[in-house]
């Protein structure tokens, strides 16, 4: 099981490149809604934060549940980029 920290920067890395392209996604793919666009980002950002602090609560769990809510939370963390994956490929489409 990786580190906190680890997961922390992992979380941090997809956080920057989902960000960066819708972003870029938004600027070069023509008929994209840019407030859908902004939706995306500020839903982005908004996971990220609430990630962090699902993180540094599983310091109060106990010792033993530790290593199982740190897989259920990169677990969840797979499936909400699979989503926001999702999503950012149907801002193009109308």
């Amino acid at each position: 099981m990786a580190s906190k920290r680890q997961l922390k920067s992992d979380i941090c890395f997809i956080v920057k490149e989902l960000v960066s392209e819708c972003m870029a996604y938004s600027m070069m793919v023509p008929n994209v809604n840019l407030q859908e666009a902004e939706n995306l980002v500020n839903d982005i950002l908004e996971f990220y934060g609430n990630v962090l602090v699902e993180i540094n609560g599983v310091r109060k769990a106990a010792a033993n549940e530790r290593g199982d809510t740190m897989k259920a939370i990169r677990r969840d963390v797979g499936q909400k980029v699979g989503e926001f994956v999702g999503r950012m490929a149907k801002l193009g489409k109308n």
